[in-house]
């Protein structure tokens, strides 16, 4: 978990190299995006389990059909099956590509199975479908990350009770600065800033089709297709962004918090650049997967450190330090994972 522009696909890249790792990168954030119940807590059948997976999720569609389309949609566009002008399964951009080098393949592999599996909780139905997936795979770990996924954190921890979290942070005016050339995350602050505020809503991803009528001309298109060239025309001050930054820091802590210290572990992303086959080891071992030495010299080598200039913009500095002191607050703190 995160809040997104930490190093987190970096992480990704480098648990996917590993042979016994499933990762389901982007999954959560996938599902969420479509607004249409990823975190429900009512029992669904198969066939609504299979379109909740597949359906498309109108705002990534806009945005890899967009000049802006972002690192972290690794689907073969121009090459697959689907196209973002009419439609990509939610967990095709980048999910299933992330798994394998025929996304396709194992999107219709899956959908001659899953929409005839029983009626059971939606947490029953992940669990299902992350086992499958393992035995297609030959994966026995299974590790989901998503960006911005300190926001599911409370939804994640009641539907996996026994699962393992970690918690990878970064300097807050870095994620800042990224956030704010990053499409998804400038249509996220858009949601968040005025659409949701305007609407009472706790979540940009409580924000769905149905409140298009209620919202302003400007906004409108935002429940929709996305319009992402005006989104990234749209003057936004880099202070937005470190208050999205520590809304996010500060709420994912305290929730963070609330597991059991023998369930959480945290990764700096600063540290990962200076001791890489190190922290890798650490998460790797709090995985439950073997920190081969093979795998640990290649996912290392893939972490790749771009020096940045400091921010020093005193509004983006100001607007980060309740996400800073909040982050201290959880480093002082014992986390298992973070014993070795």
């Amino acid at each position: 978990m995160g809040t997104g522009r930490c190093g987190s696909t970096m992480l990704s890249r480098a648990l996917q190299a590993h042979p016994d790792v499933l990762g389901m990168n982007e999954f959560f954030t996938s599902l969420a995006a479509k607004g249409d119940g990823a975190f429900q807590d009512r029992p669904i059948d198969g066939r609504r389990f299979w379109s909740l997976l597949s359906e498309p999720a109108l705002t990534f569609d806009a945005i890899a059909a967009s000049a802006f389309r972002t690192a972290e949609m690794i689907y073969p566009y121009g090459e697959g099956r689907f196209r973002p002008e009419t439609g990509v399964p939610a967990i095709a951009h980048m999910t299933l590509p992330a798994l394998t080098a025929d996304p396709d393949a194992l999107h219709d592999d899956l959908a001659a199975v899953v929409p005839h599996w029983p009626t059971r909780p939606v947490a029953d139905q992940y669990r299902a479908l992350f086992t499958d997936l393992g035995q297609r795979l030959r994966r026995s770990v299974v590790v989901e990350r998503s960006g911005a996924s300190v926001a599911f954190l409370p939804a994640l921890r009641a539907l996996f009770p026994a699962a393992r979290f970690v918690h990878l942070s970064r300097s807050g005016p870095h994620c800042a600065r990224s956030m704010s050339r990053h499409a998804a995350f400038r249509t996220l602050l858009l949601l968040r800033t005025e659409a949701v505020e305007s609407l009472g809503l706790a979540s940009p991803f409580d924000l769905g089709p149905e409140h298009g009528a209620l919202l302003p001309d400007h906004l409108a298109h935002l429940v929709g297709k996305v319009d992402v060239d005006r989104v990234m025309r749209t003057p936004m001050p880099l202070a937005a962004f470190g208050k999205l930054w520590s809304h996010l820091m500060t709420r994912g802590v305290d929730e963070f918090l609330r597991l059991p210290p023998q369930r959480r572990m945290t990764l700096a992303y600063e540290d990962i650049l200076d001791r890489p086959e190190h922290h890798l080891g650490r998460l790797a071992a709090f995985s439950g997967a073997e920190p081969h030495p093979a795998w640990l010299h290649e996912a290392a080598a893939s972490v790749v450190r771009t020096d940045r200039p400091p921010v020093t913009d005193p509004d983006t500095l100001s607007a980060c330090a309740p996400g800073e002191r909040a982050l201290e607050r959880q480093n002082r703190l014992p986390h298992a994972g973070n014993a070795r």
